[in-house]
């Protein structure tokens, strides 16, 4: 295991003293800054309308929605002078404003599907704007399909490695590509974000909740990449993010086409090392599960662990999780890396800086030593 000495330590930029979670989560945006995913001045803008005694929710919700709107009607007025270039980026970070309105919204509002609804039509928008680039898939999987995205370097078509990206409890497929998706392309791979089950569309509209067994449904995609032809299918990769900790090497351990895992945040037990040490997620992985209260949930979430799965993973991987870590607990990370039998593991727990959760305070170098490690592995 490789720790990682980053100099100090980032405390939580305190955008909001107020509300550890609201600063926490906003890191998680401007993180995002650096590709594109949100604008720093518009970000403290809406910060400064919320201000730092409010905990409203409230509040939140309706600045950053009206952020989101702002932005996107920004794009349209640059789309209508023809000006496709800003258009694109304006629609992108009104994309993620929406997605941040949202966040703390009871899962049973209607505007979380209405700010769903809104970052997603934006995003969208985007890409059809991306000449060719960034391209909307549709996954067939047990009778309906996932929604999603591959990104290629370029558009020759040629086959190329590809790093199927999945995202965690609360991630849309659409963010994915500001949190380290644009990393791969940036390293002549493809990437592919899709809504898979417990996330996004497929969470939302089709009731498509999470599973334990998410090698079925990265079966699927694989089985959707492989009739490509601008997809090399004996280089696969698969990455998780957050929660994606556990579906990525799960997946991994039952699924042969994939060459090379990266956790990035480790995990051993969801139901400890997740619903239990972080109470205000609790009510999201609820919904994501399909489950009506806390025993439901519990009962469901103790399936989700790699005891008994991470001795079966033959491929290379890659873990990465952070000593402050308040979301997913690293001991979970720790008794995962410990269970490996593959040859080839790569550990990089950060004790300071991208120690936080996902490494949200060292998302530039976190998302390129991520690339990187795909590179040379798939």
């Amino acid at each position: 295991m490789t720790t990682q000495s980053t100099g100090d330590a980032l405390s939580l930029i305190e955008l909001f003293p107020q509300d550890e979670d609201w600063s926490l989560q906003t890191m998680r945006l401007l993180s995002q800054v650096a590709v594109g995913g949100a604008d720093l001045f518009e970000c403290a803008r809406t910060a400064a309308r919320i201000g730092t005694e409010s905990t409203d929710g409230e509040v939140w919700h309706r600045e950053w929605s009206r952020t989101g709107h702002e932005i996107g009607d920004a794009a349209r007025s640059a789309l209508d002078r023809g000006d496709r270039t800003t258009a694109r980026r304006a629609f992108f970070r009104s994309m993620s404003y929406f997605r941040h309105s949202e966040f703390f919204l009871d899962s049973a509002d209607p505007r979380r599907t209405k700010a769903y609804d809104a970052g997603r039509e934006n995003f969208r928008a985007g890409v059809a704007l991306s000449d060719g680039l960034i391209e909307q898939i549709a996954v067939p999987f047990e009778g309906q399909e996932m929604e999603g995205y591959i990104v290629r370097p370029d558009a020759s078509g040629l086959p190329r490695p590809t790093v199927l990206f999945l995202g965690g409890a609360d991630s849309w497929a659409e963010e994915l590509y500001f949190l380290g998706g644009t990393e791969f392309p940036a390293r002549d791979m493809n990437v592919v974000m899709v809504d898979t089950p417990g996330r996004g569309s497929s969470l939302r509209f089709k009731e498509m909740y999470s599973r334990p067994d998410y090698e079925v449904p990265v079966a699927a995609i694989l089985d959707f990449l492989e009739q490509r032809s601008d997809v090399d299918p004996d280089r696969l990769g698969l990455a998780g993010v957050s929660f994606g900790g556990y579906y990525a090497p799960r997946a991994a351990a039952f699924e042969p086409r994939v060459k090379a895992v990266a956790a990035w945040c480790g995990t051993w037990s969801i139901l400890t090392d997740f619903y239990e040490f972080y109470p205000p997620l609790q009510q999201q992985l609820q919904w994501l599960t399909g489950s009506k209260d806390d025993a439901e949930a519990r009962a469901k979430l103790a399936k989700f662990t790699l005891d008994g799965v991470a001795d079966k993973i033959t491929v290379p991987v890659y873990v990465m999780h952070g000593t402050a870590d308040i979301i997913m607990d690293i001991a979970g990370a720790r008794r995962f890396i410990a269970a490996l039998t593959t040859d080839d593991v790569t550990v990089d727990i950060y004790d300071g800086a991208g120690s936080l959760h996902c490494s949200y305070d060292y998302m530039s170098v976190a998302g390129a030593r991520l690339g990187d490690w795909f590179r040379h592995k798939i």
